[in-house]
């Protein structure tokens, strides 16, 4: 799988892999990585999101596949070696079936807020999460870069060069528009993975220390979430629970001082 990678800090540190979501890209992480100096990030863009070449069959999307493309990356960045696993959202999804098949490589996983939630906890169904993945990656379009810009920078209360870079690598100009990079079959194929190989399937396997950092926005999903966390509880044993106040599910976007600290101090116990 070759793609671009991104990497922070001192190879010499303990080193964070980062997988992103669904539609986002590995420099998605660039801005806390900055508040982690202390450790070595890296990160890439999975297959059909940002400036990594798309797959053309749909079950390489899955995520029994996707772990393989996984593991040779890591391989050829880093060796035969031992490292955190850092996922946010389907990339959480993603960090579990890794540790679960590959549970000598991994020190610990950092879930942010996800790989606890299914569609079915949220009242999703397959049909509806295909024809709203279709729209999304349809009705997202805009005139120019500027027009793009100025939409992201009204999600969040800051802006930096980080989260610029980042933003950009989400999208591509195309017919004289900007458009998101990924592609509907990429986004449906992954959404089709996710009900294909469920997460509750695989997650007893996880054995090692497993660190969840949750949204606490909206508010009305919190019964929703403290019964998913209950449920994940029993299968993972070594499992710490840390919510951020005032933080939606972009969490790491919204609040990366918080987070930091909350990695940071969880690793100091692990």
């Amino acid at each position: 799988m070759k793609q671009n990678i991104y990497q922070w800090g001192d190879s010499q540190n303990p080193t964070f892999i980062f997988l992103h979501g669904l539609g986002s890209t590995g420099l998605a992480f660039g801005e806390l990585a900055k508040h982690l100096p202390e450790y070595h990030t890296v990160s890439f863009d999975l297959p059909g999101h940002g400036y990594a070449k798309a797959l053309e069959e749909e079950k390489a999307y899955f995520p029994s596949n996707l772990i393989e493309d996984i593991e040779e990356t890591i391989n050829q960045q880093l060796g035969y070696t031992s490292h955190y696993l850092i996922g946010h959202s389907f990339g959480a999804d993603l960090a579990l079936h890794y540790a679960a098949k590959y549970p000598k490589r991994i020190k610990g996983i950092i879930l942010l807020d996800g790989g606890y939630l299914s569609p079915q906890d949220l009242g999703m169904t397959l049909e509806n999460e295909l024809q709203s993945i279709e729209q999304f990656c349809d009705e997202v379009r805009f005139s120019s870069w500027d027009v793009f810009f100025e939409s992201e920078k009204e999600e969040l209360s800051r802006w930096s060069e980080e989260l610029e870079e980042a933003s950009r690598a989400q999208v591509k100009e195309q017919d004289g528009e900007i458009r998101l990079t990924i592609s509907t079959f990429t986004g449906q194929s992954i959404i089709k993975g996710i009900y294909a190989e469920p997460v509750t399937d695989i997650v007893e396997r996880v054995l090692c220390p497993t660190l969840l950092i949750r949204a606490t926005k909206p508010s009305e999903l919190e019964s929703t979430r403290k019964k998913s966390i209950q449920i994940l509880q029993t299968s993972i044993k070594n499992l710490d629970i840390e919510p951020i106040a005032d933080a939606g599910h972009d969490i790491f976007r919204e609040a990366p001082k918080d987070v930091a600290k909350k990695i940071r101090t969880w690793l100091v116990d692990h």
